[in-house]
């Protein structure tokens, strides 16, 4: 027995384990166990890259994929570790497989150091989550077996290989498929290590203690939408003028900058000028805009705004002209942003929410009509919100409460509350609770609106709407039908777009739909009664945005390309006012 547990100090101390993390209180089982490793493998089929934690740390990815940390503590003292890892570049990663491996040292005083057992007691996971679907319990390789070996390689032969003759404390691994992760996209992996109060996942125990010191390691993973995470693709409501973000953190502008877009100190800028980047920003993540506005949120938080501000929209407070020529620093510590017509909201990483702009119809959520040139704090009853998003001519924020709020022109029951009909304004000037869409709150990832309706994208690939019928694809043109009740318009998107009558979905397969109002300049072209596909585009794609009657998306070569109502070079690039370009679209050329 002596031995044997000399031998096990022996293998750490080959293995620089010496100063293994011993986890730290107030896990309630922590004195019985070292952990020795702890890491995450990433196969495509053909590389295996890895991501290690805790002890001996190893981080071995590609420069197109990030990685974040955290740790924290459940309710009954287990260990959760989480791994954010996120598709940075613009080609899709394929046929990805992931697997979690942990290796222990069982320091329990009645450990025997022989006689190790180990089990499967469920692949169950939370609801949600993708769960494993292959599992083992063994030596990890270090003196004998190979469960390391196997691991990178997602080739687990569920089974456990632990007779009396094992050295003390083998390992646990569990293997789930991904398949794809697309441009931009990013995934949640969860690694659990707990006692006998979990009920699923592998159990790793002595034999001769196994009521006393059982641990059970469950893994499991989930996408998770992150709307600044796409580079190149904008989202906003701007008319006639086009943008992106490039690779550098850079914001380009083209097309309409008459009103001080260009970002470089001067108002006019001619339409048919080349592509230019805007001066002075830099690591930048996202830009979006109004109908002549822009916001940059840069990657340390910094919001910064420029262009036409006649109402205050680009939080510059100008004090001899409506137009801002050059980008202001106008908030920081943001997390999102969001815009309407004539007016913004942010998000600040203590959860309060921000307006600025436009405030005729209530859009600043601060029960006042005049507008603000100064960013106004918004009160949702002392709770925190987790996410935004914006409006024609109002706004939402979900909260960490598990609420939906809303405020500004509630026609057509577009806040998702009973309104008044189309094209009538229903003003809400203070931020209101919307019942209907609470029992999708935790699930929400992305929420917008048009005029008159609003859409939301669920954890799981569903998008929901409410308010005008004609604008949501269930086959409605007529627009005097609305209602507040959400219907369900499709599943399996992974990036929505919705702004003023219709709406742009990136399926997990690459695909593009789109939905809206068929009446108008370039609507019957871009949109459909019914979510459509649009099958000719140029290859598969990887990333959507636009604006007000515009798409874009880049393909998975790289381009961009642009379709719908096209002036002032929007997206034909060598004529002024074509009236509209039609799918598959153009070749779209920014930056070099």
């Amino acid at each position: 027995m002596k031995y044997k547990k000399a031998q096990g100090r022996f293998k750490k101390t080959l293995l620089s384990l010496c100063t293994a993390a011993i986890l730290a209180s107030p896990l309630a089982f922590a004195d019985s166990f070292t952990v020795d490793r702890l890491s995450l493998f990433i196969n495509d089929g053909t590389s295996t890259y890895e991501d290690r934690r805790l002890n001996q740390e190893k981080i071995n990815l590609p420069s197109n994929l990030s990685s974040t940390f955290s740790q924290s503590t459940g309710a009954h003292g287990e260990s959760i570790w989480r791994w954010q890892i996120k598709n940075t570049g613009r080609s899709t990663f394929n046929n990805l497989r992931l697997t979690g491996l942990i290796d222990l040292d069982i320091d329990a005083q009645n450990n025997t150091f022989f006689n190790e057992h180990g089990e499967l007691l469920s692949l169950d996971v939370p609801q949600g989550y993708l769960a494993p679907d292959r599992w083992e319990v063994g030596e990890p390789g270090y003196f004998k077996g190979d469960l390391v070996h196997r691991a990178a390689k997602g080739n687990l032969q569920n089974r456990s290989d632990l007779t009396s003759n094992n050295p003390d404390d083998p390992s646990m691994a569990l293997s789930l498929p991904l398949d794809r992760l697309y441009a931009g996209e990013a995934v949640e992996v969860t690694a659990v290590l707990g006692d006998k109060n979990l009920k699923n996942g592998l159990l790793q125990t002595d034999g001769m203690s196994l009521k006393d010191y059982p641990n059970v390691f469950q893994f499991y993973a989930k996408k998770i939408f992150d709307p600044y995470g796409v580079i190149g693709i904008s989202q906003n409501s701007l008319i006639t003028t086009g943008t992106l973000v490039n690779d550098a953190g850079e914001v380009w502008m083209w097309g309409f900058r008459n009103s001080g877009q260009q970002g470089n100190g001067s108002r006019s800028w001619a339409s048919n000028a080349a592509p230019e980047k805007v001066k002075g920003l830099q690591n930048i993540k996202f830009v979006t805009g109004g109908a002549y506005h822009l916001l940059a949120l840069s990657r340390y938080g910094d919001l910064y705004g420029w262009g036409q501000s006649g109402y205050g929209e680009t939080g510059c407070q100008p004090t001899t002209s409506i137009y801002v020529a050059s980008p202001c620093k106008v908030l920081g510590d943001i997390t999102q942003v969001g815009v309407g017509e004539y007016f913004s909201v942010a998000l600040d990483n203590q959860g309060q929410v921000w307006t600025f702009g436009h405030n005729l119809y209530g859009q600043l959520g601060n029960g006042e009509r005049k507008n603000s040139q100064k960013p106004v704090a918004v009160n949702l009853n002392g709770e925190k919100a987790r996410l935004i998003g914006g409006a024609y001519e109002g706004a939402f924020a979900v909260t960490e409460e598990g609420h939906v709020w809303a405020w500004g022109d509630n026609e057509a029951s577009g806040l998702g509350f009973q309104g008044s009909k189309y094209g009538v304004q229903s003003i809400v000037r203070t931020p209101t609770r919307v019942p209907n869409l609470e029992p999708y709150a935790k699930q929400i990832v992305y929420i917008a609106g048009g005029n008159g309706w609003g859409e939301a994208l669920l954890d799981d690939g569903t998008v929901i709407g409410w308010g005008l019928h004609a604008s949501l694809g269930i086959g409605v043109r007529k627009t005097n039908i609305s209602s507040p009740e959400p219907v369900v318009i499709m599943k399996n998107v992974k990036q929505l777009f919705a702004r003023y009558v219709g709406s742009f979905a990136l399926t997990h397969d690459g695909e593009i739909y789109t939905w809206g109002q068929t009446g108008g300049s370039a609507f019957p072209m871009i949109y459909g009664d019914k979510a459509t596909l649009r099958a000719n585009t140029h290859g598969k794609v990887v990333a959507i945005g636009g604006g007000k009657e515009h798409l874009f998306y880049r393909s998975d070569d790289g381009n961009l390309y642009g379709v719908g109502y096209n002036d002032l070079y929007k997206i034909n690039q060598s004529k002024c006012c074509a009236p509209v370009v039609d799918w598959p679209g153009v070749k779209i050329t920014v930056d070099k």
